[in-house]
């Protein structure tokens, strides 16, 4: 590649001075890099009998090549730079539900602005297939629930994303800024089903065991979006992560349940032999926007909720 810039220049500039200046290097030893090309390729490059200099055949058509070959060495070159830095690469991101609906479109929109031509593909999946693919090598990072213990992988608690009881914008729970598990024992229960959300499903089993209480369950769904309908039509209550309160469904209210309540952080998982500075920035950015997504549901939760007739109350 040096040979080859040396020569380029000399072509641009049909003439040896001018181009050793362009180089800064002086101009014997730029005539001879150039006989050294002439003799690696053995072909003359350069009619020298000319004044100014000309190129032969042969070097108008090196001339032209060169000057691509060297665009692209150069983009080659920075790509390589980027790609050390995080700016440049593919990430392949695993999601639970939960998390697709809550913190992981905050910290791809954060990311994307500051790594804008890195490619991220997003796949939501559960627990256990993210905990496999990551070990296969199809995952290159995961938002899930632990505990997880797999020696080959790191993981680290990004937030706590724990219970809400969603309640009918009209229900008297509505107005509370938290609800006592208690006050649920006679409420009509709206289950996220089991094989759909079973670490969910296991933690408001354990919240009803903490309380000693079992309320009546009203009906099971493995669809979020159903669950919140059947809510909203008065048919029920239901427990549910707090991320969920971002689909901004009409006519439901999250409410925190007040402690005690099952731990539910939601963790990020990567393999640790993974060197990619791509993935290392993207944790760097999802540590950084975490809080602020917290701080945004915390905001939410608090709202006043508003009458029918449009007052608050």
């Amino acid at each position: 590649m040096r040979l080859l810039r040396y020569f380029v220049t000399v072509a641009e500039e049909r003439h040896f001075g001018r181009a050793a200046q362009r180089l800064h290097i002086a101009q014997p030893p730029l005539s001879q890099q150039i006989r050294k090309l002439e003799r690696q390729l053995q072909v003359q490059l350069i009619d020298r009998s000319r004044r100014p200099i000309e190129l032969t055949d042969a070097g108008q058509a090196l001339f032209e090549e060169g000057r691509l070959a060297i665009t692209h060495s150069e983009r080659a070159f920075a790509a390589a730079r980027r790609a050390a830095s995080g700016h440049l690469g593919h990430l392949r991101i695993g999601a639970l539900q939960a998390a697709v609906d809550g913190v992981v479109p905050y910290v791809m929109r954060e990311h994307r602005r500051e790594f804008p031509d890195v490619k991220l593909d997003i796949v939501e999946q559960g627990t256990a297939q993210q905990v496999a693919q990551l070990l296969e090598h199809r995952l290159d990072i995961g938002f899930l629930r632990g505990p997880i213990d797999e020696p080959g992988l790191a993981v680290e608690t990004l937030i706590e994303d724990p219970l809400a009881v969603v309640v009918p914008d009209e229900h008297p729970l509505a107005n509370k800024a938290q609800i006592a598990a208690a006050d649920l024992a006679q409420e009509p229960l709206i289950l996220w089903t089991r094989a759909a959300a079973p670490t969910t499903y296991a933690d408001i089993v354990e919240l009803f065991r903490i309380h000693d209480i079992q309320p009546p369950v009203a009906d099971e769904s493995p669809r979020i979006q159903t669950i919140l309908a059947l809510v909203a039509a008065e048919i029920g209550i239901a427990l549910l992560p707090t991320s969920f309160m971002n689909l901004g469904r009409h006519g439901v209210r999250f409410v925190p349940v007040r402690p005690p309540l099952p731990h539910r952080p939601l963790a990020l998982a990567w393999r640790t032999e993974n060197p990619s500075a791509t993935l290392a920035a993207f944790i760097t950015v999802a540590r950084r926007t975490a809080p602020r997504y917290l701080e945004g549901l915390t905001q939410r939760s608090t709202d006043p909720v508003p009458h029918k007739n449009g007052s608050l109350r």
